[in-house]
């Protein structure tokens, strides 16, 4: 908070700061609402997830071969309704990671969930392919050297399995669409930005040098997106970003409850068995990290959403096996209170932000959409 108040952004840096704050909140409670809830509810929110992730899965699929059946060819057909291809493969590739867990917790309809839960798994993989982000594979690489010396037992091979089969339908998918020569031209300039530079290496530069100006609290949020010398309101990486904007003891600090969360993590799955979701959340939070350094996930609502219950998956067995926590049986007025109060501090420092943006902030701003609502 003391960043938000000396920070460059004046105001306008309290739309990351409360948006931030609300993040943390959730991270924090989810996987004790998780632990908690009863299985029934577990459900229902499994199902509200799958059932998110198939709506999205045909929305892309019909959508591509409208746009492709009457002539519009463009890179960025296939992000349907994310800012850019970066943020859609980052949802995409989390989203893959997340579906067998979201399968096993509706194993008793697996019947009806798994025929269908492996079309769109394999559809996922497909966009991720025709995207071709850098980012999703450098996360894909993650995941598996963590599945590899941090996982065992037969959830890991049956996560695996169930991963491998996404990823053959998805491939199979993909060489099919090279019988449309209007994808080729499209597939093209995603091939040919494999082996370039896209600008990060800017991006990075710039908040490293920025950083040095600023080290202990930064130069507050949404700072960055202050400067003129880069044309992206964020530097790509959430390490360099917090360093920028929050400086080195907001960063520190994270990045060490980070390592102590991650030891209790693996400590818990050294102790008893691991079980699928246990493996699940941890291999997803995993990809958000290792795609985090080379993109803007954090602003990505559904990403964040991925991740929370990600975080409930992998705390789940730590989780319930503390006593079940006040906030969860006595939401008093207070919290209530406390509640509603930040959430209109978010959409208030929002809405100042964009009336502000055209004026102070050159950069496009992306806090929702590129600013494109």
């Amino acid at each position: 908070m003391l960043s938000a108040f000396l920070g460059s952004a004046g105001v306008a840096g309290w739309a990351q700061e409360t948006r931030f704050l609300l993040w943390a909140v959730l991270l924090l409670i989810f996987p004790f609402s998780w632990a908690f809830v009863a299985t029934q509810n577990k459900k229902i929110i499994s199902v509200i997830f799958f059932v998110g992730l198939s709506l999205y899965f045909i929305y892309v699929i019909f959508g591509t071969y409208l746009l492709l059946g009457q002539g519009v060819v463009d890179p960025a057909f296939v992000i349907s309704g994310f800012a850019n291809i970066n943020h859609a493969a980052g949802f995409l590739v989390l989203g893959f990671f997340m579906l067998p867990g979201i399968e096993s917790c509706l194993s008793d309809y697996r019947r009806v969930v798994l025929p269908f839960s492996t079309l769109v798994g394999g559809g996922l993989f497909l966009f991720v392919l025709i995207i071709m982000a850098r980012g999703s594979f450098l996360s894909g690489l993650a995941v598996a050297m963590f599945l590899v010396f941090f996982c065992k037992g037969r959830a890991r091979k049956k996560y695996s399995m169930r991963l491998l089969m996404y990823a053959a339908i998805g491939t199979a998918l993909y060489f099919l669409f090279y019988f449309d020569s209007s994808f080729l031209r499209v597939e093209e300039n995603y091939i040919a930005s494999l082996y370039r530079d896209t600008g990060r290496i800017a991006l990075f530069r710039e908040g490293i040098q920025g950083w040095f100006e600023s080290p202990l609290l930064g130069n507050g949020p949404l700072s960055f997106s202050q400067l003129s010398s880069v044309p992206e309101a964020h530097p790509h990486n959430i390490l360099i970003a917090s360093l920028y904007e929050y400086g080195a003891l907001v960063t520190i600090i994270a990045v060490y409850l980070l390592i102590k969360a991650a030891t209790v993590y693996l400590r818990a799955g050294y102790v008893a068995d691991q079980s699928m979701l246990h493996i699940v959340g941890g291999s997803t939070i995993v990809c958000f990290l290792s795609y985090a350094q080379v993109s803007g996930l954090t602003m990505i609502a559904p990403s964040m959403l991925l991740l929370a219950l990600a975080v409930g998956f992998a705390f789940e067995n730590v989780v319930s096996e503390r006593p079940r926590p006040d906030f969860l049986t006595n939401f008093s007025g207070k919290r209530a209170v406390g509640a509603f109060m930040i959430v209109l501090a978010f959409f208030s420092s929002s809405i100042f932000y964009y009336q502000v943006s055209t004026e102070n902030i050159s950069g496009a701003p992306r806090f929702w959409l590129q600013g494109k609502l």
